[in-house]
Parts: C-alpha cells; structure tokens; sequence
C-alpha cells in the first residue's frame, strides 16, 4: 500500500496531492485573469449583443480608431408621426459612429452608417462599453 500524505483533507495518496495542487494552481490563476477581465470589462460578442440590447455604446480595443463605438439602433413603427413613412427603419440594426474619432487624417470619414461584424469582429475578446 502507497504511503498517504497528510493533506488539507485529510490522508491521501501523494499524487491526489499533487494533483490537487495543480489544479489550487489553476483556480487561482483562472481567478486572477477573472478578476483583471471584470475590471476591465472586457467581453466576447455574444455579451456585447446584451450590450447593445440595453443601450450601451461598445467597441473594440484593438480598433485602430479611437473614439469610434457601435450602437444599436430601434426599429419604428410604420405610423410615425409627421407622416415619415419613407424614412423609418421598421427592424432594429446596428450602427458605427465615428463622428469622434481622433485622428490626424483630415479625410478620415466622420459618419454614423450601419455596421456588419466581421469574422475577427465575432471571434474577437476584446470588446468593452465605452461612455
């Protein structure tokens, strides 16, 4: 019979103690990166969807541009008042605006204009709400 190791469970096999170690390792670790992604807010795409949903502005942090987000925008009724029937967007849809982005570029477009996600967009980890 192997010899048991007094652990903080009591007597066990060594390795169940290593193996424990490992993985008290790990849950820390794991906690540590928790803790710095809840302080930045730091969230993948299917959470930045929620976002928008609630209202909040979000981009991403490795876009180039700084001072651009996106912003989800409502669908209207067709009985809008002022009889606006030929302006209204009945779904609801995404938007970027870059009306402030800061730049150097003086030709850089400054614009609010519907906004596609890409596949790097989706996969992406780096998303954040921005004021």
């Amino acid at each position: 019979m192997a010899a048991m190791v007094h652990s903080k469970y009591g007597y066990e096999p060594p390795e169940w103690v290593q193996a424990d170690a490992h993985l008290d390792k790990w849950m820390k670790r794991r906690a540590k990166q928790h803790d710095k992604n809840k302080e930045e807010s730091i969230m993948n795409f299917g959470e930045v969807l929620e976002e928008l949903k609630r209202g909040n502005c979000v981009a991403r942090k490795g876009w180039n541009g700084k001072g651009i987000f996106i912003k989800l925008k409502k669908g209207e009724s067709l009985n809008t008042p002022n009889n606006r029937f030929n302006e209204v967007m009945t779904h609801d849809f995404i938007y970027i605006d870059t009306t402030g982005l800061r730049t150097n570029n003086p030709n850089a477009p400054m614009d609010r204009v519907p906004w596609l996600a890409s596949q790097t967009d989706m996969l992406a980890d780096d998303w954040v709400v921005v004021e």
